[in-house]
């Protein structure tokens, strides 16, 4: 009987189990972005208009850092 098994990979792992701090950084920049977004709605110390330069630069982030990542490990798949 041959079983072969795959072993499910992390939350903050690629699909061959390796650690990936991308991922890591592009859950916790978008963490902070909603954070800083709740703050900014149940607080009247944060000014709308000074918080959303940086929820959209965090975003951004969180976006460009982790389409990247796709587009390289796609590319290394294919070479």
């Amino acid at each position: 009987m041959n079983q072969t098994t795959k072993n499910k990979s992390g939350f903050f792992e690629d699909e061959n189990g390796n650690k990936s701090s991308t991922r890591l950084k592009t859950f916790m920049s978008a963490m902070v972005a909603l954070i800083i977004s709740l703050v900014d709605v149940f607080s009247s110390n944060i000014a709308s208009s000074e918080s959303l330069p940086l929820i959209i630069t965090l975003l951004a982030f969180s976006a460009g850092e982790k389409s990247y990542q796709y587009f390289l490990e796609f590319k290394s798949k294919i070479s």
